[in-house]
């Protein structure tokens, strides 16, 4: 069952998907396959950076604020009005991520502004949210299926740092 995706704050910037902000980015020229750690993986075929994941904040923080993605969508749409939130470049950091029999690969992204928009999150609603690790899924084991990596200790548990897979770091223009 495809996941529904659509674009908000009024403009083709950002989406809202699996109860997550995202950041649509496009990529080329990648191998459709590779192998990492004896395992096949494929391309996926579509790539975002997940911003907000307000379901996992939802369930971390036991949220029980009535329609509190909506708010959060909303304050998130404001926020950019005066805040450019973008991709400003991808690291020379790949990582190897696996969850139960999920497996993926993702590079690591520098995101302009979240931190402030966390911040502004954390104070608005209490909260103790740490930003999210920004990154790229490339790669995955089952099709187009990632693995929610939504802060430090996601990052440090549920991923390593390999060499890159496809022998070269990743340049945009």
């Amino acid at each position: 069952m495809p996941i529904e995706e659509r674009y908000i704050c009024n403009g083709n910037k950002y989406t809202f998907r699996d109860g997550t902000i995202t950041l649509p980015v496009s990529l080329d020229n990648l191998p459709k396959q590779i192998e990492v750690e004896g395992c096949k993986l494929a391309l996926k075929s579509n790539f975002h950076v997940s911003l907000v994941c307000i379901g996992k904040i939802i369930e971390k923080h036991k949220i029980s604020i009535p329609d509190f993605e909506n708010l959060i969508i909303k304050d998130f749409c404001d926020f950019i009005k005066n805040n450019d939130v973008s991709l400003i470049r991808y690291r020379d950091e790949f990582r190897f991520a696996t969850e139960n029999e999920e497996k993926s690969i993702v590079v690591m992204a520098e995101v302009s502004n979240i931190d402030k928009f966390f911040n502004i999150l954390n104070e608005k609603y209490g909260l103790k949210a740490e930003v999210q690790p920004t990154h790229v899924t490339l790669y995955t084991l089952q099709p187009d299926i990632g693995i929610f990596i939504t802060d430090s200790k996601n990052l440090e548990h549920l991923t390593k740092t390999i060499k890159s897979p496809i022998g070269l770091p990743l340049d945009f223009d």
